[in-house]
């Protein structure tokens, strides 16, 4: 087992966010060990395998092609690394069955990482889909701004 550092750690998610940005899934995949377990806390839903964080990449690029991920904050703590993070682009592409609003989104998240040996081997993502659905125009709440979404 190797241990890393926290310094190690900060510099992987560093990388990992570059590789994200990049809208490249291949870039990505180095990072995660090949039995990852990804939690999906909105859907209540856990997958094993990297091609399924690939999977994941490719509908977010699919759903906007300049979408950024940006780290608020990133709080390390042994082999864990708990990560506050936004994402911002355009709806130029397919999300979900909905087709492209062209509609801005800014949506904050956290995601909680478990690294071993170098490689991310779990990654639980927590996301207000009614957030996302809110800034794309495709759900209206009475008294709320889709830009406040």
């Amino acid at each position: 087992m190797i241990f890393m550092t926290e310094s190690e750690i900060r510099n992987l998610f560093e990388q990992w966010v570059d590789a994200w940005n990049s809208n490249d899934t291949e870039r990505i995949r180095p990072f995660y060990g090949e039995d990852v377990v990804l939690y999906q806390a909105p859907v209540k839903k856990t997958l094993v395998g990297v091609d399924h964080i690939i999977a994941r990449g490719k509908d977010l690029f699919e759903m906007s092609e300049d979408a950024r991920l940006t780290v608020r904050k990133l709080h390390v703590a042994g082999d864990t690394a708990i990560m506050e993070l936004n994402i911002a682009g355009i709806h130029t592409g397919r999300f979900l069955d909905y087709e492209p609003t062209g509609r801005k989104f800014d949506i904050d998240s956290c995601l909680i990482f478990k690294v071993k040996d170098g490689k991310i081997i779990k990654h639980t993502t927590y996301l207000d889909t009614a957030t996302i659905v809110r800034a794309l125009g495709l759900l209206t709440i009475p008294g709320v701004r889709p830009e406040a979404a």
